[in-house]
């Protein structure tokens, strides 16, 4: 019996608190300007990307193969516990070509002079040896003026 007398002043008390505490942070999110924390980006893709892209969106339509550009590592391979996301979840692979369905068949990144860079080069090596150990296929170009077509698609139709 004490203990419904006790659940019930509990309750009582409690609830009027706990329900002012979330009034309040409802409250101060309208209160928020974003405007003042984020900027809008007007594209997904830099100048660099959106180039290549172009070249291979002709390869991957020729091929009937989809591109996702700026796909996260999360959405692409899963990890057996927490701790392990953390490494996985501010990454992204530049281009994932994929089967209409969206199956994954082949990664993409697009190397510019920033994967130089030692702590680049690190997350380069973290990428390679997770993709080889899980068999997902990356192909690695290097930033160019000018993409060579044919090369393109026979280097894509090689890993397919």
């Amino acid at each position: 019996m004490w203990f419904l007398v006790i659940l019930y002043i509990l309750v009582t008390i409690l609830w009027p608190i706990i329900e002012k505490k979330i009034e309040n942070i409802d409250s101060n999110l309208e209160n928020i300007n974003y405007n003042e924390k984020y900027i809008k980006k007007d594209y997904l893709l830099t100048k660099t990307e959106l180039k290549f892209y172009k070249s291979l969106k002709q390869i991957t339509d020729e091929l009937n193969l989809v591109i996702c550009p700026q796909v996260t590592l999360y959405q692409i391979v899963q990890n057996k516990n927490f701790k392990d996301f953390n490494k996985i979840q501010s990454k992204s692979i530049d281009f994932v070509i994929a089967e209409p369905n969206l199956k994954i068949k082949l990664c993409i990144e697009l190397d510019d002079y920033t994967h130089q860079k030692s702590k680049r080069i690190k997350r380069d090596e973290f990428i390679n040896k997770l993709l080889t150990d899980l068999n997902i296929k990356l192909i690695r170009i290097q930033v160019q003026n000018f993409y060579n077509l044919e090369e393109l698609k026979n280097k894509i139709k090689e890993s397919l």
